[in-house]
């Protein structure tokens, strides 16, 4: 009995250390217990590869990856309640017109916060919600004079008392997009002219020279964002703060007359974000210089990947959908950052990590409002993975997805919940990954207006000119690939290169009917006879019409003057977005080169004459990014339009 005592205790001891002993690896090695699981192979899921500011489409993940539009549509509902009013929402109203997002953790009111709730409010077309905040942000926390007008103080408690004067330049970024895309949905006469601010922002913005320690927004010499706007913070920056999506927005609809120095940020941004992100674990920085390297001043864990670095995931996803411009590069990270925290655990992964993927020292450990030091797996980072989904073809790609849609947004172990930050993130993926999180176009509720507010169908009788002459009948061919990503290449000799390729046969000499198709390259393109209900004819809007391409487009225009007799000099008058070229009765009329608004009248032909009969007029637009439209009439030789013609489409 005892030796059977001594085994029964030998065998209980051994098995106690073996347990021990593994507990003891799981704890460190969480990898080794990750990699037990194996990832179903089963399915994969194609990304995209043309973005949304191309093709006006937008991915419902949820919904490809099983889940019905009836229960992607009530979730996002539910989210979206839990943040503006649930019994843990973040959203406050304050008498009939002020409205705020605090973070209750660190009991404050922040830019960070304020802005994303305003662009949350435009993409849900909560104009009430969206003024709310913006009217509570601009009484509070912007300057209005001095040197700091136009910026906003980063932190205000919420009495509108400021806690700091200064500025975290990811809250501008946001508020300057956010405004842009309410101008964009609902105008600027409704009470808030919300381009007219986001000019103004800018324009503060662009205007700082260092006088007392303010500074641009944006670096002039390296187009990145700066930390914080002013001489400590614009020696460096936070890459959760380069989004170059919104920079693409900027350059098509600021109207500031930047678009150039926009789309150079855009460039600068995705070539910083190569840099700052670790070759091997897709993990990058809270802060770092401008040239990616680690910051040498900051010792105590600002060069580790954690809360600001959420971000980069969701925000490198949102620029792959928008824009796709990218692509390869973007498609890699997104599965190099998931491998990297599917090797940790789904359901495990902590909230902080050195960027080589190793866990930070308990001093490095960044804590979160007022509880304790703790790595913790957050749903905020669990989310912003989960969208990168959006980016990756491998099959565990599904799993981040189905993840964030079965997470819980509910305290922790240790009592930490954070209704702010995790919630605002947690919102914003479940919008992106269901195709709600959009490029707001102008003049649009969100999708683009129908065909028949711009053109109508055209009648059997001849059309006569508009009161000022402009002509509205022509027949339209739908556009044609030619991508670029800006406009300043169109210079002359660019575009006699361009209008003078043969893209189908008979482009200078046939007459199209209404219906009948020409094949350029891979494309079967259709001619559409239409009158326009403006002077001007917006290209844009009837190649969204069609279902179209809207940007790096070539258009092709013709429509039939009759005259009852010979018109002598008179001038083609044409205005163009952007460059184009016109033809009567197949001479070169005038080229209009350049990057160019629509203006009426921004350039006339030498004198011409309209012969008696018929005059073919013939016409080619050309576009990068931007709203294509064009107006044509003729001008005589006092300046008065010429309106004594006809015009017929056959």
């Amino acid at each position: 009995m005892l030796i059977l005592h001594h085994q029964i205790t030998y065998t209980k001891i051994t098995m106690k250390t073996i347990k021990l002993f593994l507990l003891s690896i799981m704890i460190a090695c969480p990898a080794l217990v990750a990699e037990a699981r194996q990832p179903d192979t089963s399915q994969t899921y194609t990304p995209w590869t043309k973005g949304a500011l191309e093709t006006n489409r937008y991915r419902n993940l949820f919904v490809e990856m099983g889940y019905s539009k009836k229960q992607v549509d009530a979730k996002l509902k539910e989210v979206f309640n839990d943040v503006f009013y649930g019994p843990h929402k973040v959203y406050f109203e304050v008498g009939d017109s002020l409205g705020y997002i605090t973070d209750i953790k660190n009991h404050d009111v922040r830019t960070e916060g304020m802005s994303y709730g305003m662009m949350i409010a435009v993409q849900f077309n909560r104009k009430d919600i969206f003024d709310r905040i913006w009217r509570w942000s601009k009484k509070y926390m912007q300057h209005q004079d001095g040197p700091r007008e136009g910026y906003f103080a980063w932190s205000c408690k919420t009495d509108g008392t400021r806690n700091s004067e200064g500025s975290a330049s990811d809250g501008e970024l946001y508020f300057i997009t956010s405004l842009i895309f309410a101008s964009n949905r609902w105008g600027d006469d409704t009470g808030i002219n919300y381009r007219k601010e986001a000019q103004r922002i800018l324009t503060c913005a662009f205007s700082k020279d260092g006088q007392e320690g303010v500074m641009p927004l944006i670096n002039k010499d390296n187009y990145l964002i700066t930390f914080t706007p002013d001489k400590f913070g614009s020696r460096f920056t936070d890459p959760s703060y380069h989004i170059p999506a919104f920079y693409e927005v900027w350059s098509r609809w600021a109207y500031d007359g930047r678009t150039d120095f926009w789309r150079q940020a855009a460039t600068a941004a995705r070539e910083y974000l190569h840099k700052v992100v670790d070759d091997k674990t897709g993990l990058n920085p809270d802060m770092s210089n401008y040239d990616g390297t680690a910051m040498n001043f900051n010792r105590f864990g600002g060069n580790n990947f954690r809360y600001d670095s959420w971000r980069v995931p969701a925000n490198i996803a949102l620029d792959y959908q928008w824009s796709c411009t990218d692509r390869e590069w973007q498609q890699k990270y997104g599965e190099k950052i998931q491998n990297f925290f599917y090797s940790q655990g789904l359901d495990k992964f902590v909230d902080q990590y050195h960027t080589d993927g190793t866990l930070p020292s308990q001093e490095e450990i960044l804590p979160a409002g007022d509880y304790p030091k703790a790595l913790r797996h957050s749903i905020g980072l669990l989310a912003t993975t989960a969208s990168a989904s959006l980016m990756c073809s491998h099959s565990i790609s599904k799993e981040f997805v189905d993840a964030l849609w079965n997470a819980r947004h509910e305290p922790s172990p240790d009592g930490y919940f954070d209704a702010y930050y995790d919630g605002l993130l947690r919102l914003f993926q479940f919008m992106q990954l269901s195709g709600n999180y959009r490029v707001i176009l102008p003049e649009a509720a969100g999708r683009e207006p129908k065909l028949d507010q711009y053109f109508s169908p055209v009648s059997r009788q001849a059309a006569n000119p508009d009161n000022d002459g402009f002509i509205r009948r022509w027949l339209l061919l739908e556009p044609i690939n030619k991508p670029n990503r800006g406009n300043t290449v169109f210079t002359d000799t660019y575009l006699r290169d361009a209008f003078g390729k043969e893209y189908f046969k008979n482009q200078m000499t046939m007459l199209p009917k209404d219906g009948s198709t020409v094949k350029v390259d891979n494309q079967k393109l259709t001619w559409h006879a239409l009158d326009s209900k403006l002077f001007h004819v917006k290209l844009f809007r009837f190649a969204s019409g069609f279902n179209k391409q809207v940007y790096g487009v070539l258009f092709w225009t013709v429509t039939i003057i009759d005259c009852a007799e010979d018109i002598p000099n008179v001038r083609l008058a044409a205005g163009s977005n952007s460059a184009s070229m016109w033809w009567v009765n197949g001479k070169e009329a005038l080229l209009l080169s350049g990057d160019r608004r629509m203006v009426k009248d921004d350039g006339m032909s030498p004198r011409i004459t309209l012969h008696k009969g018929r005059n073919i007029v013939r016409g080619a637009v050309i576009n990068g990014p931007g709203m294509s439209d064009f107006c044509v009439r003729f001008i005589d030789e006092q300046g008065m339009p010429v309106k004594n013609f006809t015009i017929n489409n056959k």
